[in-house]
């Protein structure tokens, strides 16, 4: 009588691969240098054009965002006080009012043409 073939070495291999497998997956993917994401234009068919490069907006952190708020405050003190007395010299102006139609001319007539609708006839049916 066979014995019956048991897997218990290829699965231990397996197994101590996969997981030495994620391990240092899991140190390439910390260590890595992130590259910023691109946007691509793309015309109506799909395909790339090209790379966009609009602007780019800075990611700060935390002790960064802080110092911009401190200079934000710093720059946004003196220019109050200037702009609240200008405020107060000016009057508020009047509302513009714009017409719908340019002097000289009348509204625009179109007529669209009306389809004819027939009466439906109703046919007897004689079984």
């Amino acid at each position: 009588m066979k014995k019956k073939r048991t897997y218990k070495i290829p699965v231990s291999i397996c197994a101590i691969v996969l997981f030495v497998g994620t391990i240092l997956l899991a140190i390439l993917m910390e260590t890595r240098e992130m590259a910023p994401p691109r946007k691509y234009e793309v015309d109506m068919s799909g395909e790339v054009i090209g790379i966009d490069n609009g602007p780019k907006i800075p990611v700060l952190t935390k002790e960064e965002e802080k110092k911009e708020e401190v200079k934000e405050e710093k720059k946004t003190d003196k220019p109050k006080k200037e702009t609240s007395e200008q405020t107060e010299t000016t009057e508020p102006e009047e509302p513009v009012i714009v017409p719908n139609v340019p002097e000289g001319q009348t509204e625009p007539v179109v007529k669209a043409p009306v389809p004819e609708i027939k009466k439906p006839t109703i046919d007897k049916i004689e079984n």
